[in-house]
């Protein structure tokens, strides 16, 4: 990944965590995603957050070292997800929002840290995996939801 990719790339993860972060301290209390989701609070989902990229930040680190890289969580993405809301189920929003706080922070210290003759497409795409996009998705959501509650989505 070249300098100027890189620096799009933390550009855009900044903006949509910055827009998500307003959208979900906006809503700290009761479902925050569309009727056809898991009833997930803004603690689910911060909780969520942070532990996706803690997967992905602790693959990055074993890779960038020559490490064995850590298994992945075991089921699909859905499945991971189920059984992470319900392990985190009495988490706090305080506690959910500083641990993914945390999270996304040792993300960019990480990624910044790699010079750039170091990158390779296995870092790309483990940098890719849990940045602007996977925020993107979920305020879009909870954007989607907000729409169907005031009664402007069928």
């Amino acid at each position: 990944m070249d300098e100027q990719l890189l620096a799009e790339m933390l550009s855009r993860d900044r903006e949509e965590w910055a827009r998500l972060v307003e959208l979900l301290d906006s809503h700290p209390g009761g479902p925050v995603h569309d009727p056809e989701s898991p009833d997930w609070e803004a603690r689910h989902v911060y909780a969520h957050l942070a532990r996706w990229l803690d997967h992905s930040m602790d693959d990055f680190e074993a890779v960038l070292a020559r490490r064995l890289r850590p298994a992945p969580p075991e089921g699909d993405d859905n499945t991971v997800n189920a059984r992470w809301k319900d392990e985190d189920d009495m988490i706090s929003l305080t506690v959910a929002c500083d641990w993914a706080s945390a999270a996304y922070e040792r993300r960019l210290r990480l990624i910044e840290s790699v010079h750039p003759d170091a990158w390779m497409p296995l870092l790309d795409a483990i940098a890719g995996a849990d940045g602007y996009q996977h925020y993107a998705g979920h305020r879009r959501g909870i954007e989607n939801a907000q729409s169907w509650q005031e009664g402007s989505v069928p």
